[in-house]
């Protein structure tokens, strides 16, 4: 019997200190990724890490094979295993520490002790990491038809890593977290797109499958990279420039804040003694928080990036989705990509990102999307689009499942080779003619609209910039815009507004992609 995941994070803070802490004398230890029912990538160098006595032999046993080293003087050891294949039926890695030299000098004497570590239960398929905001985080208690998901969601071999999330100012060794089975009793907090995804890929594959969730609400893209990239990039500079100028005006927020505080005791007891509701407290400023560059990644990147993995589904960007950050992100978010892939060294692994859904009053949104579709210059990356199941009123929209879904299907045709269909219509480029804009797309066949109705969401404009709605119409697989008093059309957008409202797909219903033509640092 499983806890909960729910209880596993009521009992966190008991464990968390058995988790994290490994002892700096004695027994041979593995971090928490390596521990009962964890799912090992297969076909790829397995990596398998932990501490020991300096100078302790370990041997490592899986399956068939053996590997054996040596702790180095800090008592760190690791070994690589070779490739291995997939396998449904759980097997057992035993490490085994054989001692440590008790003669007076190096070279001289016997080993002295040993224990082994017996790590049950393990399986070997996919594993891939699931990362980014509250979107990502999205529970599946909260999803479309929870109570039906939660009910049907017993999957032995499909299996998840819950990750502690914390930030740090130096990159850690270990995160603490354990593997849990999927299973009615600990899936309702789990990602919902992550598990739709992973399961899609379970079924699909038939292959068991490891999630690694690392997903947390509100953070910011410059948390999760290191900061080698802010200082490599001068275009990075507003980053780092505003945690400066957040830490400088610290002084002056707590110097407020203390003011406040007086202020508000005054108040308060005033309202106690006259028998009423007494204000609110005032918040006291943070100086270290999760916003902070480079902070996520130490605390939770840096540990992860040396277990193997097969790739990355991210879902991430609206707290950076304002004026001043939102054109920029378009260096930042691939630059991060890069950063993830050298500290692997797993070459340029499968990225897929879900780019930003719907919401009113959200300006930037549009051009932050603009930035997440450059993302896809890099190699091995694929991107889901939203806004189609999104809720204009809430960023926090509940068909989860479609965008798992549309995950599953992107990792399907760029990661697995297969010929499934993985994306809506993408601008390639615009051909003037006469007072005739032909739009011209990549995935279109079978333009159409997805409600049967004229199309809509398209805007042309002539040298003025002056943007009109467009009457579109569909021309094999481009579509032809107009309107009446854009008599020299040089400027195309679709769907590039906060709140989306835009009807083109594909003959497999997925939506066009949103863009403009006239890029710029702005709206």
């Amino acid at each position: 019997m499983f806890l909960s995941t729910k209880s596993f994070r009521l009992v966190f803070s008991v464990s968390l200190f058995l988790s994290l802490l490994w002892p700096a004398y004695g027994a041979v230890t593995l971090p928490s990724l390596l521990s009962d029912y964890m799912v090992l990538q297969q076909g790829q160098p397995v990596h398998i890490w932990g501490k020991a006595d300096r100078g302790e032999d370990v041997t490592v046993r899986l399956l068939n094979q053996v590997q054996t080293t040596v702790a180095d003087e800090a008592g760190h050891w690791e070994v690589w295993l070779q490739p291995v294949k997939k396998t449904t039926k759980p097997v057992t890695m035993t490490v085994t520490g054989g001692g440590v030299e008790t003669g007076p000098q190096a070279g001289i004497g016997a080993k002295d002790g040993s224990n082994t570590v017996v790590v049950k239960n393990i399986l070997v398929g996919e594993v891939w990491l699931a990362a980014g905001q509250s979107n990502m985080e999205y529970s599946v208690r909260l999803s479309h038809n929870a109570e039906q998901e939660i009910a049907q969601a017993d999957y032995p071999k499909l299996r998840f890593f819950d990750a502690q999330r914390s930030f740090s100012d130096t990159a850690k060794a270990d995160i603490a977290g354990r593997w849990v089975l999927c299973s009615p009793e600990t899936v309702a907090e789990m990602t919902a797109t992550g598990y739709a995804f992973a399961r899609g890929l379970h079924q699909h594959l038939n292959v068991p499958v490891g999630l690694i969730d690392v997903s947390w609400g509100a953070t910011r893209c410059e948390a999760w990279t290191p900061a080698s990239v802010f200082e490599a990039d001068p275009r990075l500079s507003f980053w780092t420039t505003k945690w400066e100028q957040h830490l400088r005006d610290f002084p002056r927020l707590q110097a407020a804040y203390l003011q406040q505080q007086e202020t508000w005791k005054v108040a308060a007891e005033k309202a106690r003694l006259a028998g009423e509701t007494p204000p609110r407290a005032p918040k006291a400023p943070e100086l270290k928080t999760k916003f902070e560059p480079s902070v996520i990644y130490n605390g939770i990147v840096a540990p992860l990036s040396r277990y193997t993995i097969k790739g990355v589904v991210w879902y991430q960007g609206e707290n950076n989705a304002y004026k001043e950050e939102a054109f920029p992100y378009r260096y930042l978010f691939p630059a991060m990509i890069d950063a993830w892939r050298q500290a692997w060294k797993q070459g340029d692994f499968p990225f897929l990102f879900a780019q930003l859904s719907t919401l009113n009053k959200h300006p930037y949104w549009p051009v932050l999307r603009e930035s997440q579709v450059e993302a896809l210059k890099l190699k091995n990356t694929s991107m889901v689009v939203t806004y189609d199941v999104g809720d204009s009123t809430d960023a926090h929209f509940k068909l989860k499942q479609v965008v798992g879904k549309r995950f599953e299907l992107a990792a399907r045709r760029l990661v697995y080779g297969e010929k499934v269909a993985a994306s809506g219509p993408q601008f390639r480029q615009f051909t003037v003619e006469g007072q005739h804009l032909r739009v011209w797309f990549d995935h279109a066949n079978g333009l159409k609209s997805s409600d049967g109705k004229a199309l809509v969401g398209f805007e042309v404009a002539g040298p003025d910039g002056r943007l009109y709605p467009a009457t579109a119409t569909i021309d094999g697989e481009t579509v032809l815009l107009h309107h009446e008093k854009v008599s020299h059309p040089c400027i195309a957008r679709f769907a590039f507004k906060d709140a989306i409202i835009g009807n083109l797909i594909n003959r497999y219903g997925l939506p066009a992609v949103p863009f403009r033509t006239d890029v710029k640092n702005g709206l």
